[in-house]
C-alpha cells in the first residue's frame, strides 16, 4: 500500500491548471509558501520553503508532469508524482498518481493531496470570479445624447474649475 491514486474535477481551463501546478507565482499563492519551480525536465523543484523537494522527470506542457518527490522527513528516495491532464467539457480532470509513498507517513500524504495540494488548487481555481465582459469605453468619455464634443468640453473645463475653489477653502482652514 505505497501508491495514492486520486482524481479532481476542477472548474479551470487546462492552461489554468497547468499554471497553477508549474508557475512559482501560483504555487505561492495556492500553498501560502515558497516555492521554486521550472517546468524542465532535470530541474529542481522546492516547495513549502524547501520541505519538499525533488526532480522533474517529464514534461508534456497541459497534459503531463512527473516529478520525484522528496519530503524532508523521508528515508526512500523513489517517491514519483505523476500529473496527468485531460479535458473535461470547461473543466479539467486531474488524475495523481503517487508512488514509493513512504509507508509511515502514507495517511497524511493522502490526505494532504486533498488538503494541501490538488485540492488547494481546486478550491482557489473553482472559486475565481466568472470572467466578466467589460465594455471598454466609459460612459464619462461618451457624449451624452444631443451633447457635441465640443459641449463636452466645455464641461470637463468647468469641472476643472471646481477642485481649485475647493482646494483654496481647504487651504484657508488649515490656518
Amino acid at each position: 500500500m505505497d501508491t495514492i491514486k486520486q482524481t479532481y474535477l476542477i472548474n479551470a481551463s487546462l492552461a489554468e491548471v497547468w499554471r497553477a501546478l508549474t508557475d512559482p507565482e501560483v504555487i505561492e499563492a495556492w500553498s501560502d509558501a515558497d516555492a521554486e519551480f521550472e517546468p524542465v525536465v532535470g530541474a529542481e523543484y522546492a516547495l513549502w520553503d524547501g520541505s519538499i523537494c525533488g526532480e522533474i522527470v517529464e514534461v508534456v506542457p497541459r497534459k503531463k508532469l512527473v516529478q520525484t518527490w522528496q519530503p524532508d522527513n523521508w528515508e526512500r528516495d523513489d517517491s514519483v508524482v505523476t500529473f496527468t491532464l485531460t479535458p473535461d467539457d470547461k473543466k479539467t480532470r486531474v488524475d495523481l498518481l503517487h508512488e514509493n509513498v513512504e509507508a509511515f507517513d502514507y495517511a497524511e500524504t493522502r490526505e494532504g493531496w486533498n488538503l494541501y495540494y490538488l485540492g488547494a488548487i481546486k478550491r482557489m481555481l473553482d472559486a475565481k470570479p466568472a470572467k466578466k465582459v467589460r465594455n471598454t469605453k466609459s460612459a464619462t468619455l461618451r457624449p451624452r445624447s444631443g451633447q457635441t464634443k465640443a459641449a463636452k468640453g466645455k464641461t470637463a473645463a468647468k469641472k476643472k474649475t471646481a477642485p481649485r475653489k475647493e482646494s483654496t477653502k481647504a487651504g484657508a482652514r488649515k490656518k
